[in-house]
């Protein structure tokens, strides 16, 4: 009898812990659903439209509109992320467990009239509902009730928890982006200094800055200001309310940039005052897009990179070329500063080779280095202190070289005298330095000498070619030679 009560007690025990630890974690799937099957399948661009519905707030409606993601009813556009998300977690969304197959009391779930209703459309025209509820008592996962099913299902957190975020973390938040390569330039004001900075695009990577200075702008440092604006992100949105913008100081804006297009309207960005931050970011400042009816909260740091010198934009690649557009180098060399390598060189891009200028293939790398280094060279200086060509070396120059294109269109490269050496290293180290300038322009630079090196190596080997020909001619002149006499 003992025995008996024992195992009956035991029995209970077993009882009320399979039925705690079914309440706490169920892992039990119904016959119909095993853990891991799909409760929803369908393919990710086949979805057009979100509608999110909570007890608590309007509801929150996605819809894809000529291949563009909005939020319906504000024209604000929808967070790419968010839209990519719910795509990702719920086009094959699994059960980790059927929780109940007909509950009396949904509301112990969260689900019932405390649920969060989602209903997803398809291109087709077919809609995808389901309920959320609350997440499990482990927190790992969340319960879900499809549209039309008595069954709860729990599937992982990452897949339906964002269902409860609130308008503005649907929204997108880079705010400002455009393609960099449809700019056609871009006007700039900076208070309270007053500079203006205006920059027009004269080719592929070529701008010519018209103000504060006239010279051509270099394509990196222009690439990058139009990046950092491209690139701005929302941390936070204001409603704007009416038009006095004075509180956000938009009043007297600290930066006002103006971005021209060639395929569609000119944007207006204006930085006004400083945002209250907090420890996450460094600054903030209110934007202004436009004539938005949202003030955007972003990072200040747009203000650093046009609050720089306008000097340090200037273009250090004068050639204006790329290396792969050069089909033609002709270099002429002269001997001086104690160097007798003296000469010319001519080599040609035919038929996918560098050929010499009697056809004969080219061996080694020497004319890509050559084209590479000249075609897209960088300057270290600019010199603008009214020197003649004379003083310069540039009017018997030290070597001359004619780059052409496919077109024929042709860039000259002169190089001068030995100029300033240019110092580097904590040893007092220097490295020598030429003038250089571009044929039918009137500024001179300085470059550093491996420039050069590549040029005299060019000459080097058409010079050893061409004694090579020569002795091969002679012999072969002997040779005729002895046949006649015999």
């Amino acid at each position: 009898m003992k025995a008996f009560r024992g195992s009956l007690v035991a029995l209970v025990l077993f009882g009320v812990v399979f039925a705690l630890v079914r309440w706490l974690q169920p892992t039990v799937l119904a016959p119909e659903t095993q853990e891991g099957d799909a409760i929803f399948s369908f393919e990710k661009h086949e979805l057009s439209r979100v509608e999110v519905v909570r007890p608590d707030a309007d509801p929150i409606v996605l819809v894809e509109v000529d291949g563009q993601w909005v939020i319906e009813g504000t024209g604000h556009p929808a967070g790419r992320s968010m839209v990519n998300r719910v795509k990702h977690q719920i086009h094959d969304l699994t059960a980790r467990a059927n929780v109940v197959s007909d509950p009396d009391t949904p509301s112990l779930y969260g689900l019932g009239s405390s649920a969060v209703q989602v209903e997803l459309t398809l291109r087709s025209g077919r809609t995808i509902g389901f309920a959320v509820g609350d997440p499990n008592p482990t927190a790992v996962s969340y319960y879900i009730q499809p549209e039309g099913s008595d069954a709860i299902y729990t599937v992982q957190k990452a897949a339906v928890d964002y269902y409860s975020l609130t308008l503005d973390q649907f929204r997108e938040r880079r705010f400002a982006t455009f393609d960099t390569k449809d700019v056609t330039g871009f006007a700039a004001s900076m208070l309270p200094a007053g500079t203006a900075l205006a920059v027009t695009r004269t080719g592929e990577r070529h701008w010519q800055m018209e103000s504060p200075l006239e010279m051509a702008a270099n394509d990196d440092q222009i690439r990058r200001l139009l990046g950092r604006i491209s690139a701005l992100k929302a941390i936070r949105f204001e409603r704007r309310e009416g038009a006095d913008l004075t509180a956000y100081g938009f009043d007297s804006p600290r930066l006002d940039v103006t971005v021209r297009f060639a395929s569609r309207d000119a944007m207006r960005i204006q930085v006004g005052g400083a945002a209250p931050t907090d420890s996450r970011f460094d600054e903030l400042a209110y934007v202004l897009l436009d004539d938005d009816d949202t003030v955007y909260v972003a990072r200040s740091g747009l203000l650093e990179e046009f609050n720089r010198d306008p000097a340090t934009m200037r273009n250090r690649r004068v050639v204006k070329m790329g290396h792969e557009d050069v089909v033609s180098i002709d270099a002429t060399l002269r001997s001086a500063d104690n160097d007798d390598l003296e000469g010319a060189g001519s080599v040609r891009y035919v038929a996918s080779q560098w050929v010499w200028k009697d056809g004969v293939p080219v061996s080694g790398s020497t004319p890509k280095r050559v084209a590479q280094r000249l075609a897209e060279l960088e300057v270290d200086e600019f010199l603008d202190d009214g020197q003649s060509d004379a003083e310069y070396g540039l009017s018997n120059p030290r070597a001359r070289v004619v780059l052409k294109d496919a077109e024929e269109r042709e860039r000259v490269v002169r190089f001068g005298n030995l100029g300033e050496p240019k110092a580097y290293g904590d040893e007092g180290e220097t490295i020598d330095r030429y003038f250089l300038q571009i044929e039918g322009e009137e500024t001179v630079y300085l470059v550093r000498t491996g420039v050069l090196e590549v040029v005299r190596d060019l000459v080097r080997e058409s010079t050893r070619k061409l004694k090579k020909d020569l002795e091969k001619a002679t012999r072969q002149e002997r040779i005729e030679s002895t046949s006649s006499d015999d």
